[in-house]
């Protein structure tokens, strides 16, 4: 944890020292910050050894590539980038010219179509300055963050360049319409999933006979009439009584919730895979202020 030598006002650093910690963070060396400042290394330098006198601890090592942050460094980074973030976008609400700042996103299709899009009005409303740029994929893309800001990908996908966590806790459901499971009742009561149509979203062929095992049913595949690459799609799928879905419960509950599907059998179970928000290393303003927004929402 950061050391506290002071208390209440005294535990204000100076600005300069807080703009130049934020550089170092960013770049990753005394030499690119200070081009990205407009000063002198040896201002950088400055700043960066009476911010950790002040802070009573280094902030940073030297490594084989440069400025290694500290666990304190860590911890700090992001409160810096987002209180100097909302100082900048409040500046320009009151005297810029108006014009606002880029935030890039790629996002899965099922989640920004069943949980973000519903909540980002929020967003845009604590942040007027910031413009959102969203591209919506169906898989993670094999260069995280690349060309983007930031990714929320269906998966874990890692690199070297970017930190990677996992959103939510999520569950797997079978669910069909209402009027299907009235149609094979007495099938879905006796878990005969062999004889009933199914619909399989592709990628996760290996869930149903987990989903099986792990209710204790037999293990014998329900006949697949309709293979599709997108849990969205497979939902409106299964509304159409098409067949029975297993899909997971951050993609189904709206629909569950207005009762357009029903749980085909009650239960279950455990998802290890998921939602999960990638991000470079080190987090600029709008990135931060933005994923502090969405842990809040999750």
């Amino acid at each position: 944890m950061i050391s506290k030598q002071r208390h209440g006002e005294d535990m204000l650093p100076s600005f300069k020292a807080l703009v130049a910690f934020e550089a170092l963070a960013q770049h990753g060396s005394v030499m690119s910050a200070a081009r990205a400042l407009g000063v002198s290394q040896a201002a950088v330098s400055q700043q960066l050894k009476g911010l950790e006198h002040f802070l009573g601890q280094p902030l940073f090592k030297r490594g084989g590539r440069g400025l290694v942050p500290t666990k304190a460094a860590q911890q700090y980074q992001p409160v810096v980038a987002g209180c100097l973030g909302h100082l900048r976008h409040q500046t320009q609400a009151l005297f810029g010219n108006d014009k606002p700042e880029v935030l890039t996103l790629r996002v899965n299709h099922t989640l920004a179509h069943c949980w973000l899009l519903p909540r980002l009005a929020d967003f845009l409303h604590r942040h007027p300055f910031i413009r959102l740029d969203i591209s919506v994929v169906d898989w993670p893309s094999q260069d995280p963050c690349r060309d983007v800001d930031i990714e929320i990908t269906n998966g874990v996908c890692r690199s070297q360049e970017t930190q990677c966590e996992k959103l939510f806790h999520e569950q797997w459901l079978m669910v069909c319409s209402p009027d299907f499971r009235e149609r094979h009742r007495e099938a879905l009561a006796a878990g005969e999933l062999a004889v009933l149509p199914a619909i399989q979203v592709k990628g996760y062929q290996d869930s149903w006979m987990t989903w099986l095992s792990y209710h204790g049913f037999p293990q014998s595949s329900p006949r697949l009439v309709l293979e599709i690459n997108s849990s969205l799609h497979g939902l409106q799928a299964a509304r159409q009584g098409i067949g029975i879905l297993l899909v997971r419960s951050l993609a189904a509950r709206e629909l569950l919730e207005s009762g357009a599907l029903v749980p085909a059998i009650e239960g279950q179970m455990p998802s290890e895979s998921g939602h999960y928000l990638i991000t470079r290393l080190t987090r600029s303003g709008k990135v931060s202020w933005f994923c502090a927004w969405l842990q809040e929402q999750c």
